[in-house]
């Protein structure tokens, strides 16, 4: 019988050092989730702030195609009145050599 005690005692002592064992790998397992979720939470802080930073942009890139289109159609009114400003000037240069030739066969002809 002693036989059989000296065995139990040492099956539970064996199991009760499992048991430590097995406790403190799943309080070393419990602080790396722990730790695991602060870094996750972390991540998520960064991700939040740079959504914010990429919404800013888009408003920023918005805003910059808006004036770009308006300066593409200031820049269209501007060549279309700089033509309409040319074709006048070419007007303008043939009248004048026009009234320039009449005025010189005005006065090859003789008054009388």
């Amino acid at each position: 019988m002693d036989k059989v005690k000296i065995n139990f005692t040492v099956i539970i002592a064996v199991l009760a050092i499992v048991c430590i064992v097995l406790v403190g790998y799943a309080a070393s397992l419990n602080s790396q989730l722990k730790a695991e979720r602060i870094k996750i939470l972390q991540l998520n802080d960064q991700i939040a702030g740079l959504n914010s930073k990429a919404g800013d942009l888009q408003v920023q890139l918005t805003k910059a195609t808006a004036q770009v289109n308006n300066q593409t159609g200031l820049a269209a009114n501007l060549q279309a009145a700089l033509d309409k400003v040319n074709a006048e000037s070419a007007n303008l240069k043939t009248a004048y050599s026009d009234l320039k030739s009449k005025l010189k066969t005005q006065d090859a002809v003789p008054l009388e």
